[in-house]
């Protein structure tokens, strides 16, 4: 994909923020990111919207990235149609495109929410990597707690989640732990805290370690939030590392506008639950 072609999506994302307020959007967001974490530079500029018109939902996603000499945009969107209340089937259609790989992804998916409760199951496919992938997720909320959580199988080889958000108000509390097939060591585990001092600012503060030598190595954040309206905010986060990773610093700023409440499709939501568990996460899935 051509610069010139990125900009124009970057752009498009911008205007379909700016409609936000027209009938059937339910959510959109634009995220411009920056991180500079030893050594590594990657700027992310990432853009979703949700929208709903009868039985009939939409959704599109797009993250345009560049990571030192890798550059790379994703391209994702669902069309669904509500058969019975809170049961939505939905076709997927997806693009990756680097600078020396480029491929098309087609999938089908199912998903049943009610009030604070949601599972999907999803298949997806590809073009070009002949790989087939299966997905279920979901989750369940009581109260100011949410749990969620999720299993993929990509030919054969599986990886999992499982994580707990506490939403108390002015104070929020997460933590997630990924893993693949070979068991919880060979995966990751995330906790985070957010405290607001006023209603511009909030603390925030997290650590994630690897689950063989837990709490040993890993990486430590401090930062905070600034809620310029209801709909911007400025987020800047310092990183250090400690054990093994203790020559490892840096930062990461974000600069956000989001409209609406949760995402639509249960994927996304548990997707977004994860994210809260570190401000690392758009890095480390890039």
């Amino acid at each position: 994909m051509s610069q010139k072609q990125k900009i124009s999506l970057a752009l498009a994302l911008i205007s379909a923020t700016g409609a936000a307020a027209a009938e059937g959007v339910t959510y959109t967001s634009v995220e411009l990111s920056h991180y500079d974490l030893d050594g590594i530079d990657a700027t992310l500029l990432n853009g979703n919207f949700d929208y709903v018109t009868g039985p009939f939902s939409f959704t599109g996603g797009v993250l345009i990235g560049e990571v030192e000499n890798l550059d790379m945009t994703l391209l994702e969107m669902t069309a669904g149609y509500a058969i019975v209340p809170g049961v939505t089937v939905y076709g997927m259609l997806g693009y990756v495109d680097t600078d020396d790989f480029d491929d098309t992804a087609y999938g089908l998916g199912v998903e049943y929410q009610t009030g604070d409760y949601g599972a999907a199951l999803q298949y997806e496919t590809s073009d070009d990597s002949d790989a087939d992938s299966y997905t279920l997720a979901g989750f369940a909320g009581f109260g100011p707690s949410t749990v969620y959580g999720y299993a993929n199988d990509v030919e054969d080889f599986s990886s999992y989640g499982l994580g707990y958000k506490y939403d108390g108000g002015q104070f929020e509390a997460n933590i997630a732990t990924d893993w693949a097939e070979g068991g919880l060591d060979t995966g990751l585990t995330a906790f985070s805290g957010e405290f607001d001092t006023s209603m511009q600012f909030t603390v925030l503060a997290s650590v994630i370690t690897g689950n063989e030598d837990f709490l040993d190595t890993g990486i430590a954040t401090i930062g905070g939030r600034y809620a310029f309206t209801d709909s911007v905010s400025l987020e800047a986060n310092y990183g250090t590392g400690f054990g093994d990773l203790d020559d490892a610093d840096g930062f990461a700023l974000k600069l956000k506008l989001e409209t609406g409440g949760r995402r639509m499709r249960v994927t996304d939501q548990v997707d977004d639950y994860a994210a809260d568990t570190t401000p690392l996460r758009d890095l480390a899935s890039y």
